[in-house]
């Protein structure tokens, strides 16, 4: 009777006690200090919490806890520590996992919740029988929630924990969650101590296989450090401890990149701001010793450009050792020159020959080298990431994390060096964050499953990476990279709160063709613009910029540098093919060229596509600024082409009007020194201009007010580039392209729409399929590559199967992309298939007598019948041509030894011929007028 008047009385006071957070001890168990225990204790303090940790710095004698049972020795070592709380009726004991437990309350919130649990002893619970299963039917059923205990975390009155724990022996070896739950299992002890689960996760949250119940919730707290909380959708309650146990870990570091205060939407990143390293010593010694490991793995475009942002590296030189790995022969000289200029500059500059080695040998050689040389951090940089922030490398060794990488973007896309989750097969998958990370709306430091092409790893971590890129030799070195490190539990962070730089694009680049960077305008157009748009050029985009007119509506401006224009002509002196000047050009609809040049067209060098581009990019904002009310965006243009001038061969040009809108004439190379004379005389003002600097621009309009004149060129050779914008040919398009689709009154209206949907189909066809075989040519050079490597001396020579498994995954690649290009062919077949079958069965003559006009007697505007004879030669040469190609594929891809060479002669065979477009084009502007009865006031304008 006496004993249960006590032990009311002890009921009675808990349960009216008194919140203090002086009640609250908590034990967590480490042997080491990880990055998980790091961020464990840090939530810890956070929330002012007071606790201890058993067993650091001591050896582990608990097994093999990731991969099977074990951990007894965190109940002896909790049993040692709470000898001194044996008989301590109010203490409030929390134990806690050391590795993989995030804290998100204070004391007084926990033991809020404890109290109203009505527990003596409260143990987290989970959805899993673990580690016997058979024990399942023996647990009391729940009216909500999980059923089985989880002994990662649990919560109770000390001197009831204390007589759990000492209850049985136990052996370090043995399971530690087993014994509590025979604990637990055992009705007399779950009675005699008030033994409870947290089914509904009012305290614990266990992640394993509840990661869908949880979401995080940013609405607006009382609590300034708990501007962030889980919330656990599936029982509506707000777990405040978090663990992640089994395979929920990589959930959990997501979920840590904002609960226990690391960050929030008041204060943003609070943990960026901690455990800071400052480096602003003017000793130059005082820096730490870093080598920085470049690699080439593939043709880079603007190499230069990436020598250069390392050279901006705003860290002593002297500090810094680069070793270049260089997997590519054709940059091979570009290395040699950076190595050479920067001898003596830095601690050493040293090129290793990567051409035998595989990328995993030589990322894994890159850290062996740094080991070797005594360095504190690796710095990775790949030729694909170009650094904009001169203090890249002193802002993340300042961020004192083991593994960092800047977060980069390439291009406009959301495409970075890091991935938020991983899917079940470890590749990426897109986590809730991501966006709002990659486009900078969330600035911190971001725990994340896998980074690329631009990190920090410090040297603590050095030596437990060797050989972790060629950990999983299945996947390529950089996932073997992460996959090891998240394996062993190495967080890995990624920093977004500066704009450290961007990633290149380098898909499809050829580093054989010697101006592959002057054709990249689309794939990196910042780059482009740097090296081949005049700097001062953006001036003239300024409400104030005072443009020269050296004549009467004669706009003078910079526009490209002098590196473009050099490499301009030399693209078009490689070419070589000069027009010969006359006035027959069969590369002209029609075959006449009234004022002939000598010349080279854009198309007949691949770069009308990217001068188009330039054109609405860069020309047309100028000509809406100059030629105020005219606007045509995109603009068009089908001539344009580079002029040489020259005292032997065409010295000069007779006065003219241009067939353009408005005209963009851009010197190519410097008067005086390169040439005498020339220059460009306006007629009807009788005002010349001359000596225009390399890379302006004039631009006038084009028909009616500018006849103009090229005037001798007495010296040397003179090189000018020339635009038509807009041509009157042009703008007829464009108001056939308005027209709808409607049955025309005459069977010339449906052959027209068929010349026209040819016309995009055959665009279409040449722009994937030179793009396919660019992507062929390149898999084809890896196959040779992968076919010629030796592995007898690297750490692949184990697995035989290596080699022919990667290229039997190439050939199926190659076999992908010959199918593609083959349907493009045939799908082109079929419509000219049917155009023919119109061309046959309609009669254009008989439809409109205004074949009678001589006026349709020109080289210019055929007569009625001359057209539909036309279109049926484009039919009949294009057919051949699609043929032609067709045979090309079905012998290239029979022939599997030698196909990398004739790679170069598909490509220039797939190209469209000049003659196509412009013939349909004459075609369709002549049919239109025929159909709408105005061709004579056509031929007028």
């Amino acid at each position: 009777m006496i004993i249960w008047f006590i032990f009311g009385l002890i009921w009675v006071s808990r349960a009216n006690l008194v919140i203090s957070d002086n009640q609250l001890h908590v034990f967590t168990v480490a042997t080491e200090e990880t990055d998980g225990y790091l961020r464990t204790t840090r939530s810890l303090r956070q929330f002012a919490l007071n606790y201890s940790v058993l067993g650091l710095n001591t050896p582990w004698h608990g097994g093999d806890v990731k991969n099977t049972v074990g951990g007894g020795q965190k109940v002896r070592l909790l049993r040692d520590a709470l000898t001194d709380f044996k008989h301590d009726g109010n203490a409030i004991i929390l134990f806690i996992d050391g590795y993989d437990v995030i804290i998100n309350a204070n004391a007084e919130i926990i033991l809020e919740r404890f109290y109203k649990s009505g527990a003596n002893v409260l143990f987290s619970a989970e959805g899993f029988c673990w580690p016997d299963n058979s024990l399942a039917v023996e647990y009391p059923v729940v009216k909500s929630g999980k059923r089985y205990l989880n002994s990662g975390a649990f919560i109770g009155y000390a001197s009831d924990i204390y007589k759990i724990i000492t209850e049985r022996s136990l052996r370090d070896e043995d399971d530690d969650q087993l014994y509590y739950t025979h604990i637990f299992l055992d009705p007399v002890m779950r009675e005699k101590h008030k033994i409870k689960l947290d089914s509904t996760s009012a305290i614990f949250q266990n992640l394993h296989g509840a990661v869908d119940d949880v979401d995080l919730d940013f609405s607006p707290s009382e609590h300034r450090m708990r501007q962030v909380r889980l919330a656990n959708l599936a029982y509506g309650t707000e777990p405040v401890i978090i663990h992640g146990n089994g395979k929920s870990k990589m959930h959990l570091n997501y979920l840590g990149n904002y609960i226990g205060n690391w960050w929030n939407p008041i204060d943003g990143c609070v943990a960026c701001n901690e455990d800071l390293i400052q480096l602003n010593s003017d000793n130059e010694n005082d820096f730490p010793f870093v080598v920085l490991a470049c690699f080439i793995n593939s043709g880079t475009p603007f190499l230069d450009k990436y020598f250069e942002s390392i050279l901006r590296l705003d860290y002593p030189k002297t500090r810094i050792g680069i070793v270049i790995f260089n997997r590519v022969e054709p940059h091979a000289v570009k290395v040699e020159h950076f190595v050479n200029l920067m001898d003596g500059e830095y601690h050493f500059v040293q090129a290793d020959s990567a051409i035998s080695l595989t990328e995993r040998n030589a990322r894994d050689r890159a850290v062996d080298i740094c080991l070797e040389s005594g360095c504190d951090y690796l710095f990775v940089v790949d030729a694909e990431a170009r650094i904009d922030f001169p203090g890249t490398l002193k802002t993340l060794i300042e961020k004192n994390k083991s593994l960092i990488a800047p977060m980069m973007i390439r291009g406009e896309a959301l495409w970075s060096n890091f991935w938020g989750a991983l899917n079940d097969d470890g590749f990426y998958a897109r986590s809730d964050d991501y966006i709002s990370i990659a486009k900078r709306e969330r600035l911190g430091l971001w725990n994340v499953p896998h980074f690329s092409t631009i990190y920090l790893i410090r040297k603590d971590r050095l030596s437990l990476l060797l050989s972790a890129y060629s950990y999983n030799v299945k996947n390529d070195p950089d996932m073997s990279f992460t996959q090891f490190c998240r394996e062993k539990g190495f967080f890995m962070y990624v920093d977004n709160t500066e704009k450290y730089g961007h990633i290149m694009v380098s898909d499809n680049y050829n580093p054989l063709n010697r101006f592959a960077d002057f054709y990249n305008i689309f794939q990196n157009r910042r780059e482009w613009e740097e090296r081949y748009l005049d700097e001062k050029y953006w001036d003239t985009l300024n409400n104030d910029y005072q443009f020269e007119l050296p004549c009467p509506d004669v706009y003078h401006f910079p526009l490209f540098s002098k590196q473009f224009c050099k490499e301009l002509i030399a693209v078009m002196e490689n070419y070589g093919r000069w027009s010969s000047g006359s006035n027959l050009d069969s590369r002209l609809a029609g075959g006449y060229e009234n004022v002939p040049t000598r010349d080279i067209h854009m198309n007949q060098v691949d770069f009308e596509r990217q001068w188009l581009n330039i054109l609405d990019e860069y020309v047309r904002p100028v000509q809406e600024k100059t030629f105020i009310g005219y606007y045509n965006k995109p603009p068009h243009a089908i001539m344009n082409f580079v002029v040489r001038y020259k005292p032997d061969e065409q010295p000069a040009l007779r006065p003219h009007h241009d067939a353009s809108t408005y005209t963009v004439d851009v010197a190519l190379n410097k008067a005086g020194d390169d040439f005498e004379g020339g220059g460009v005389r306006y007629v009807r003002y009788n005002c010349s201009v001359t000596n225009s600097p390399v890379g302006w621009a004039l631009m006038h309009p084009g028909r009616l007010t500018h006849m103009h004149e090229g005037l001798p060129t007495t010296r040397g050779v003179r090189y000018i580039l020339v635009s038509f914008v807009d041509p009157l040919i042009q703008s007829v398009l464009s108001q056939m392209s308005r027209v709808s689709d409607v049955n025309y009154p005459f069977e010339a209206g449906r052959t027209f729409r068929q010349i026209r949907r040819l016309i995009e189909l055959s665009k279409e066809m040449e722009s994937d399929g030179l793009e396919q075989i660019d992507f062929l040519s390149n898999l084809l050079m890896q196959r040779q590559s992968v076919e010629e490597v030796d592995l007898a001396d690297s750490r692949l020579a184990s697995l035989p199967e290596f080699q022919t498994t990667l290229m039997a995954e190439i050939d199926m690649e190659v076999t992908s992309v010959f199918g593609k290009l083959i349907e493009m062919v045939i799908h082109c077949q079929n419509v000219c298939a049917e155009l023919e079958k119109d061309l046959n069965t309609s009669n254009w003559h008989s439809e409109k007598q205004v074949e009678k006009s001589s006026r349709l007697a020109t080289p210019f505007w055929p007569a009625v019948d001359q057209l539909q004879m036309w279109a049926s030669e484009i039919v009949v040469m294009y057919s051949a041509d699609l043929q032609r190609r067709k045979s090309d594929l079905d012998v290239l891809f029979v022939d599997t030894l030698t196909p990398l060479t004739k790679m170069t002669q598909l490509k220039q065979n797939w190209k469209q011929s000049a003659w196509f477009e412009q013939k349909c084009n004459h075609i369709m502007a002549c049919v239109h007028y025929l159909i709408n009865g105005t061709l004579d006031s056509f031929i007028d304008e």
